[in-house]
């Protein structure tokens, strides 16, 4: 597993606000005790994009998060001193892969995501690695960010629209 927070803890990818930005950003380990805050972000992010693409079952929506939680590296992004979001990623041997990144929905468009999009451009960066993930087609919101942020389209297999972006070293890394 990966963790964007390892990699400096002075204020590196596990901290956008070390970088004078007006709005400070971090990330933490999702703990147990996280996980009904998690599952109620989960509902309250992606159930409308849900229930579009595949329809909404509560049982199966639970076990599917209850092993998602299990398999990925999850992180509770904390904004203004309050968790805001959360952070599902995994390190695949060839890239870092975004499995999910969510919003509180009263915390949308301040900025949020691109800062924690850009820890995990950092950290791929760092390793060498790019960054891949999938968005619904359901979610133009999401994508037209991803665009914005230097990811490009390497597939569509709908309901999804997988995208990458080449995260290089710095000059002079």
């Amino acid at each position: 597993m990966v963790d964007p927070r390892d990699d400096d803890p002075a204020g590196g990818p596990g901290d956008a606000g070390g970088r004078g930005d007006a709005l400070r950003v971090s990330l933490r380990p999702a703990a147990e005790r996280d996980g009904e805050y998690l599952y109620d972000l989960h509902c309250s992010t992606m159930r409308d994009m849900i229930e579009q693409t595949w329809g909404w079952d509560d049982a199966w929506q639970r076990a599917e998060f209850e092993r998602r939680f299990e398999t990925y590296a999850v992180s509770i992004i904390a904004a203004g001193g309050r968790s805001v979001g959360s952070l599902w990623l995994e390190q695949r041997p060839d890239s870092l892969y975004i499995h999910d990144l969510q919003v509180t929905p009263s915390e949308q468009g301040r900025g949020i995501g691109t800062a924690v999009v850009g820890m995990v451009i950092e950290l791929g960066a760092g390793r060498a690695l790019p960054v891949d993930l999938s968005v619904l087609l359901a979610n133009p919101r999401a994508r037209a960010l991803y665009e914005r942020l230097g990811f490009r389209v390497t597939d569509v297999e709908p309901p999804f629209v997988r995208m990458r972006h080449d995260a290089r070293p710095a000059a002079g890394e």
